[in-house]
């Protein structure tokens, strides 16, 4: 007797190989360890897609008797997992195979949009036989019609395809907004429309990229009896309209939908989709910025809209390349799982990728963040190491207090799960404390004696920088101690920002390096800036003495950046050049900068008074007034909710200033008291949890200036 695995769900796409594997050879895997023989045993198993909504229960052609018991232990594991309790799954289709020299040419969906799986993994599969069809499915050589935006199938013999379906129609609507809110109008077909009027509807909002013009609206999908359709309903980004109705929609996403029919009659459906507000928000962030950083004539928003609206409904609703389900990772167990999980979240993560999961398939942003953080927590319960980009997003989590605990929580995890049954391979487990090394070497921590031990390191070793990381996104150091190499590689555009990420990664970076970088900043785009805003950020005080002379830089972006992390540092020698700054700055830069000197509290107030004296009788005069106003408001904000005496220094200082013998101290004063709302809800928008009354540029540099270094994953990533 001997112990083996017995496969019952398989999750589909992301296991379409394994669920072709086991039509093959049945659900049980594992080797006699006698004589070596594998396994091999019938048995019933499920596979499950909740991305095309589909369940299919594989039968053993000598169990159709047990069909009765199969169901009854269907709904049984249904009732243990209610969350994937729907209609598809409750009657899940029937399919009976023979294993061994006879298999079912029943295709398995292989879908590339990925769906978590809690598999664990299992040992390399012997090369069997070729697979013979039997008289399942269409016959051999019978072609099988692949419509687009459909995922291929695969089966044993390596021919398949999914079926086309019948689709009511990709239809194109009016997005407007009315006394009762959000609406959207379209006029469909006398033949289609008591399908319309009858089928169940889904909405969320919509962003489409690539067209020309940023397309903001939102996308309804309809599914009768079958069949499917698509309405895109779309409004200007650059029209004031569009902001009233998204903001409508990011409060509560609700609408109604009213089909106009050639009877002459209407049609009006109530439609909501709870949950999905920021992703409303999203979208018409993003669109303004899409808007705002490029050349959009109006008259492309027609010819993209009409572009659109050529596209089939299997090219509306095609699925990205990489994907996600709601729900996935529940549990993580085992290393082997941990490092899957995290190279799927890793993948899923990237920017275009997550992009699109957000603003046109609809995945709730609260969602991800919960998947997100459910594959970190796994991961670090498993002592397996996050890619680089995520280590600020395990300690925002409350994952670890700060590094240095993620580090001890690695090591401890990592030593208690070492060898277990499920964890990871010799190869994959030094990787693992290789890791955890470059965490300590990246970021100048100790390294722990269990980390020396497991990598063989002696006491005085210099640490290793030529292993491979333990999981993707964590960026080997390069050489960079000669200085002609440094400017070199920083003046190539190809090499520019791995050679500047790897500068501000490695402790023993040079102030000589650092102002060859700061120098090569000028020629930095906005991408590239955004990208390394996190290290800049993490560089801490190293970082001032060049931040405080990039505010006289030449691009608007690079003072930008400077204020924004130099307010971020709260460092006191960056208060007397940002005082200056407010002061001439010709841009609305000004705006970050005053923010930036909030943020020190009431200690920038006798900076912010003496500017007042300074420029009293100057032409400056007026306007330093308004901006030192706007600094004295960010310092009364600055309080936060207040502690829990309701302690309010800095709005009682600035309440003090309002009666002020200085009459440009107590008019900046008064002001500053009088805006707190308005700059408050700036400030909210700036950090993302409001939308924009109105997007410029600068203010979106400003937003995703903020995103890039408190959620780096959301942003350019410098291994791209």
């Amino acid at each position: 007797m001997v112990q083996v695995w017995r496969r019952m769900v398989v999750v589909l796409p992301d296991e379409a190989a394994v669920a072709s594997r086991l039509r093959d050879s049945g659900p049980f895997e594992g080797d006699c360890p006698a004589c070596g023989r594998m396994t091999q045993g019938r048995g019933a198993w499920l596979e499950i897609d909740q991305v095309l909504r589909r369940a299919a229960l594989i039968v053993p052609g000598d169990r159709r008797g047990d069909l009765v018991a199969l169901m009854q232990e269907h709904l049984a594991w249904l009732g243990r997992h209610p969350q994937l309790a729907e209609p598809w799954s409750l009657q899940p289709e029937l399919v009976f195979v023979d294993h061994g020299e006879d298999t079912a040419r029943r295709t398995v969906p292989e879908d590339s949009n990925a769906t978590a799986n809690r598999a664990v993994q299992r040992p390399p599969q012997r090369p069997s036989e070729p697979a013979r069809p039997v008289a399942l499915g269409p016959e051999p050589g019978t072609p099988i019609p692949i419509v687009a935006g459909v995922p291929q199938a695969i089966s044993s013999d390596g021919v398949g395809g999914a079926p086309g379906r019948p689709t009511i129609g990709a239809l194109l609507g009016t997005l407007e907004q009315d006394d009762a809110g959000p609406v959207v109008m379209f006029r469909p077909d006398a033949e289609v429309a008591h399908k319309w009027r009858d089928a169940k509807l889904e909405v969320r909002p919509l962003h489409l990229r690539g067209r020309g013009y940023p397309l903001l609206g939102v996308r309804i999908v309809a599914s009768w009896m079958g069949q499917v359709g698509c309405i895109d309903a779309f409004v200007d980004v650059g029209q004031p309209e569009s902001q009233a109705i998204f903001r409508a929609l990011a409060q509560h996403f609700s609408l109604r939908l009213i089909a106009s029919l050639p009877d002459g009659a209407e049609v009006v459906r109530e439609l909501s989709a709870l949950g999905l507000e920021p992703n409303a928000a999203l979208c018409l962030e993003s669109a303004h910025g899409a808007l705002s950083s490029g050349d959009n004539p109006p008259e492309q928003f027609r010819i993209a809209v009409e572009a659109a609206a050529a596209d089939s409904v299997g090219q509306r609703l095609a699925l990205s390349k990489t994907t996600i389900a709601a729900g996935s990772y529940q549990h993580v167990i085992g290393g082997r799982e941990a490092t899957r999980a995290l190279e799927h979240i890793d993948r899923v993560s990237r920017k275009e990728t997550l992009a699109r999961l957000l603003e046109v398939e609809g995945l709730p942003m609260a969602e991800y963040d919960s998947i997100r953080r459910r594959v970190l927590a796994g991961a670090l319960e498993h002592g397996v190491v996050a890619p680089r980009r995520f280590w600020r997003r395990v300690v925002a989590s409350g994952l670890a207090d700060d590094l240095a605990d993620y580090v001890e929580k690695l090591v401890h995890n990592r030593q208690l799960h070492e060898g277990e049954e499920g964890d990871l391979d010799p190869d994959a487990a030094r990787a693992a404390w290789q890791g955890i090394l470059d965490v300590c070497d990246r970021k100048d921590l100790p390294i722990p004696e269990a980390v020396r031990q497991a990598l063989n390191l002696p006491e005085s070793a210099p640490r290793d920088h030529s292993a491979q990381p333990a999981t993707a996104g964590v960026i080997d150091v390069i050489d960079a101690t000669t200085e002609p190499t440094v400017v070199g590689r920083l003046a190539d555009p190809r090499t520019r920002l791995r050679t500047a990420t790897d500068l501000l990664q490695n402790s023993r970076t040079t102030a000589r390096e650092l102002e060859h970088l700061f120098d090569a900043l000028e020629r930095f785009d906005q991408d590239e800036l955004l990208a390394i805003l996190p290290d800049l950020s993490d560089l801490g005080p190293r970082a001032v003495a060049g931040m405080i002379d990039k505010l006289r830089s030449p691009r608007r972006e690079l003072r930008q950046a400077a204020a924004i992390l130099l307010g971020m540092s709260l460092d006191p020698d960056a208060l007397g050049p940002l005082s200056d700054a407010l002061v001439v700055e010709p841009t609305n830069v000004w705006l970050d900068i005053a923010r930036a000197l909030g943020g020190f509290g009431p200690i920038a107030l006798r900076r912010l008074c003496q500017l007042l004296r300074r420029e009293a009788g100057t032409p400056r005069e007026q306007s330093t007034i308004e901006r030192v106003a706007r600094g004295l408001a960010e310092i009364a904000l600055s309080d936060g909710a207040g502690n829990a005496q309701g302690a309010r220094p800095g709005h009682d200082a600035v309440s003090a200033l309002a009666d002020a013998p200085d009459p440009r101290v107590s008019a900046a004063a008064r002001r500053a008291l009088a805006t707190l709302r308005d700059v408050r809800e700036y400030g909210a928008a700036i950090r993302g949890e409001l939308p924009f009354g109105e997007v410029t540029e600068i203010r979106g540099f400003s937003r995703r200036a903020y995103e890039a270094i408190m959620v780096p994953e959301l942003e350019v990533e410098a291994d791209g």
